[in-house]
């Protein structure tokens, strides 16, 4: 029986919901010569209300025939002499219509300004400035973009695990839209898979795990964390603490954070993200509320981020007897990295937590992805071989692990993971996976764009064991001496199985053999000829 035009239309909605939303958007953005650069702020705003809508914490919908979704005497409050009149009345009074919010207010204090609730940052200057997007479209153009919301954006049945990456999905289309390829390295699953693994022996008979970013992003990192330690640990209680400079990523991490679920009992995670640069400003630079210490520390800082404008301030803390880094010196000189990369400060912040206990009288273990370079680069007097040598010194970085290439999204570029822990260590186990040796990685079961790698499950498995293998393994992995350790260049210190191994030599002596009879063939035919 043929299906009816009704039931195809639907089920093209149906597989179009998410697929085509951003360009139908887009579309109209581009005929009101909205430049294309700005368009993800646009779609990101108006998502965001989306995503509370159809999760239910808005009182309102998009529906705008039906009067918003909203009570009568509701309606009658916002109601304006036209669509777009209405719309802003209600976004306006957005603060007031929220509801089902469990953990949706946090102190100020955390906020990038004084208002403790996150609806008010939905259109608010420092974010996004939604009343703006309202006013520069027409009502028709704005009613078309309230339709393309509401029939073709829908997060209703979206798996809530999922909802972390609804933001690469949109900045990695519209970079693409607009030609600019470069940005955020997205950090896949099977990464931060294994850099929990190696943290579950120290944690996993804590009732209460309290886990930390301090670039926390969207929060993926620390929501994928929260996911594989509840699934693969009996901890009962899962706090997640972050921070992030960019206000919008900042926003969409609080909203994913409040609507996503970690199983039927608990909706949410308790969950403080704060709004700030961690690096002049760290909200947690003493743990949890000034007294208590992180079970679990996260982290993908960005690479080669400049940090020249925050130089006075960063130097001045290391100063301070209570200062919020590991702080490096060469007699009475900080030592700091290059104002062009601050991947070290990061480290240092975390290394400063780390040495803080909290009331289980435990220190955090930490897993941070860098740049494959920022492990042996500079001489041995350079800045960045003496941080090197004060971390190493520390005993606490237990493994570095070279990943293979193609494990980011807009990058193929390799990186390492380093693993501190708090138990002291002479030997610092470094690990090559790219290599033929062991099945240290695999192809990804759905790539994107450069994307092409990842960890299996039983990938992890091998690794885990390589870590806590004590024995050196030929092509893979070796044991280095901290003393006296600047850096270390893991392709000079893991040797590569030679191809010749395999190959034939008198196999190669009879080929060249037959090739030069060839070409001596050819010439006495063409003396021949002449």
């Amino acid at each position: 029986m043929a299906k009816s035009s009704k039931s195809l239309q639907g089920e093209m909605f149906k597989e179009r919901n998410l697929s085509d939303f951003y360009w139908a958007y887009a579309d109209i953005l581009r005929g009101i010569g909205i430049p294309t650069a700005t368009y993800d702020q646009r779609i990101m705003a108006f998502m965001t209300v989306k995503l509370l809508i159809d999760n239910n914490k808005l009182k309102f919908n998009f529906e705008y025939k039906k009067q918003f979704g909203l009570t009568d005497k509701l309606y009658k409050k916002y109601k304006g002499k036209d669509t777009k009149e209405t719309f802003k009345n209600i976004i306006a009074d957005i603060e007031n219509l929220g509801q089902n919010l469990n953990y949706f207010t946090q102190e100020a204090r955390y906020n990038p300004s004084e208002s403790q609730n996150i609806l008010a940052y939905i259109n608010h200057p420092k974010v996004f400035i939604l009343d703006a997007y309202i006013e520069e479209l027409e009502n028709h153009y704005l009613k078309m973009v309230l339709d393309i919301y509401t029939y073709k954006a829908n997060f209703k049945n979206y798996p809530k695990e999922q909802y972390k990456d609804l933001y690469e999905k949109t900045i990695s289309r519209m970079k693409k839209l607009s030609g600019d390829l470069t940005g955020q390295h997205f950090t896949q699953k099977s990464i931060i898979h294994l850099m929990c693994q190696q943290a579950i022996k120290q944690i996993i008979d804590n009732k209460t795990i309290a886990i930390y970013d301090p670039t926390s992003g969207t929060g993926s990192m620390l929501m994928e964390s929260a996911f594989y330690f509840k699934q693969n640990t009996k901890v009962e209680k899962i706090e997640i603490y972050g921070q992030e400079n960019h206000a919008q990523t900042w926003l969409l991490s609080k909203i994913f954070l409040e609507i996503s679920s970690l199983d039927g009992k608990q909706e949410g995670i308790k969950n403080i993200i704060a709004f700030g640069n961690t690096l002049t400003e760290p909200a947690f630079s003493k743990g949890i509320n000034g007294d208590d210490s992180f079970d679990f520390i996260i982290a993908n800082p960005p690479f080669g981020v400049d940090w020249k404008h925050d130089y006075d301030t960063v130097v001045s803390n290391m100063k301070q007897k209570e200062t919020n880094f590991f702080v490096v010196k060469d007699g009475k000189k900080i030592i700091t990295p290059r104002k062009s990369d601050g991947q070290f400060l990061f480290m240092q912040h975390i290394l400063n937590l780390m040495q803080k206990e909290n009331a289980r009288g435990k220190r955090a273990v930490a897993s941070i992805i860098s740049s494959s370079t920022l492990i042996s680069t500079g001489s041995k007097t350079s800045s960045e071989a003496k941080l090197r040598n004060a971390i190493f010194n520390t005993k606490m970085l237990k493994v570095v692990i070279e990943q293979p290439r193609a494990m980011f999204t807009n990058t193929d570029i390799t990186s390492n993971i380093w693993f501190f822990d708090t138990e002291a260590s002479e030997n610092i186990k470094v690990i090559k996976a790219d290599n033929d040796e062991k099945p240290l990685f695999s192809q990804h079961t759905a790539p994107q764009d450069k994307m092409k790698n990842a960890y299996s499950e039983n990938n992890i498995k091998e690794i885990l064991k390589l870590i806590n293998n004590k024995k050196e393994e030929k092509y893979i992995s070796k044991n280095l001496k901290t003393n006296n350790l600047h850096g270390i260049y893991i392709y000079n210190e893991i040797e590569t199985k030679s191809v010749l191994e395999d190959i034939n030599i008198t196999d190669i002596e009879k080929s060249i053999q037959e090739t030069l009879k060839k070409i001596s063939d050819i010439k006495i035919s063409e003396q021949s000829y002449i």
